[in-house]
C-alpha cells in the first residue's frame, strides 16, 4: 500500500512539472501577478512591445474603415505610414487594458489558492496549441478577447491581443493625428484643377463622383 502511495506521488510530481510548462500554467501565473501587483512577473509574461506592434494592422484597418468609400490610395498610404508612429503613445493604455482583462479573468479565481487557479484555467479559457504558439479565447464580461502566446523557455508569453473594443478605443485616441479626409479632398481638388480643369475633376475624382464612374 505504501508503495502504491509513493508511486502516485511520483506520477503526480512529474505530471505537475510537465503542467508547469503549459500555457494554462503561465496564464495562472499572470493572474496571480495581477492580483499581487507583481510587475516583474507581468513583464515576464506579457510582451507589451509585441502586443502594441501586433495592433498596427488591426488599428490601421479600423481607421481606414472609418473613411468608408472615401478612402483613396494616397490617404491609405498616409494612414498605414502614420499608425505605427502613433501607437507607441498608447503603449501604456494597451498595458492598462491588458491588465484590466487579466483582472477580469482573475476575479473568477478570487480567494482561491494558486494550485486551484492553475488547475482550473483550462476550464475558464479555450486554449489551442500549435507548436510553440498558443491561441487563447476568453469571454470577459460578454466581450470576446483572443490572446496569442509564444513559448518562452518553460513559460509562455502573451505577444498579441485581438480585442475589437480596444482597437476602437485606440483609433479614437489617435484620431486627431490621422489625416483628415476633408484635407485630402481639398488637396485632390487643387491638384486636379491644375491638371485638367473642373470637368476633368468631376469625371476622375472618386471622392466627388461617388459611384457614378462607369455608369451610363
Amino acid at each position: 500500500m505504501l508503495l502504491v502511495g509513493i508511486l502516485v506521488l511520483v506520477i503526480a510530481f512529474f505530471w505537475w512539472q510537465n503542467y508547469k510548462t503549459t500555457p494554462a500554467y503561465s496564464l495562472a501565473l499572470l493572474v496571480d501577478a495581477v492580483q499581487t501587483n507583481d510587475r516583474a512577473t507581468f513583464d515576464q509574461l506579457v510582451d507589451t512591445d509585441s502586443v502594441v506592434k501586433n495592433f498596427v494592422p488591426q488599428v490601421t484597418e479600423k481607421a481606414i474603415g472609418q473613411y468608408a468609400s472615401g478612402i483613396t490610395g494616397a490617404l491609405r498610404e498616409q494612414i498605414e505610414a502614420l499608425v505605427p508612429t502613433l501607437l507607441p503613445s498608447v503603449k501604456q493604455k494597451v498595458r492598462d487594458e491588458v491588465t484590466k482583462q487579466i483582472k477580469a479573468l482573475a476575479a473568477r479565481a478570487e480567494g482561491k489558492p494558486f494550485i486551484l487557479i492553475a488547475l482550473g484555467m483550462p476550464y475558464e479559457v479555450e486554449i489551442k496549441e500549435e507548436g510553440d504558439t498558443a491561441h487563447v479565447a476568453v469571454n470577459l464580461n460578454n466581450r470576446p478577447v483572443e490572446l496569442t502566446m509564444q513559448r518562452n523557455g518553460d513559460l509562455w508569453k502573451i505577444t498579441a491581443v485581438k480585442d475589437d473594443a480596444l482597437v476602437q478605443q485606440i483609433v479614437q485616441s489617435i484620431a486627431k493625428d490621422l489625416p483628415s479626409i476633408q484635407n485630402e479632398l481639398e488637396k485632390q481638388v487643387r491638384d486636379q484643377l491644375k491638371k485638367g480643369g473642373l470637368q476633368d475633376l468631376l469625371n476622375n475624382n472618386p471622392l466627388l463622383n461617388g459611384n457614378k464612374k462607369g455608369k451610363k
